[in-house]
């Protein structure tokens, strides 16, 4: 027996990866090992109904799955095999594996799968990166305009001003650490 790699962040790793993709978190997963079996099984219970017949969901838990288990496998010799579980708790590995493999593995569908995920990515970023630091840059030139009285060329010059030093020192900052 290969000796056991660590394996409880898994879980957490999982969540990172739909995180980025999806806003909310509408499912739970934990990693349960069987012994008799020398088997891992990454565990995703979903809390959510819409995320069952989401199948950009499916995919990218049966692709995460796929690549760990590849991984473990490489490393260790422990096979990993993904469970998915319904709201009341059926069993929807299936399910899983049917749905989230045929974009997976079709070359045709996959590449409108890769365009929908790539659109979704891109639409949760946006929403949770770049429109916040929009609206206060909003709200501070309307803050700076509106209430202080400045005017409105001066006021955009500073912004500009700021967010060309905002850039620069984002930019000087990553590469002072190495």
């Amino acid at each position: 027996m290969a000796k056991k790699p660590d394996v409880e962040s898994i879980p957490a790793d999982l969540d990172r990866f739909l995180g980025a993709f999806f806003n909310s978190r509408g499912w739970r997963s934990e990693i349960k090992f069987d012994p008799a079996a020398d088997r891992l099984y990454l565990e995703v219970r979903l809390e959510s109904h819409k995320l069952s017949v989401d199948d950009r969901f499916l995919s990218l838990v049966e692709y995460f799955a796929r690549a760990q288990d590849a991984v473990l496998r490489q490393q260790a010799g422990l096979p990993l095999q993904c469970r998915l579980y319904a709201t009341d708790g059926s069993e929807l590995t299936s399910v899983l594996h049917a749905r989230g493999s045929s974009y997976l593995d079709d070359n045709a569908r996959g590449s409108g799968m890769r365009r929908r995920l790539t659109w979704l990515g891109f639409r949760h970023r946006f929403f949770v990166r770049v429109a916040p630091g929009a609206i206060l840059w909003a709200a501070a030139l309307i803050f700076v305009v509106g209430v202080v009285g400045v005017r409105l060329d001066v006021a955009l010059g500073v912004a500009l001003l700021a967010l060309g030093a905002q850039a620069a020192l984002l930019f000087l900052l990553p590469s002072r650490g190495t």
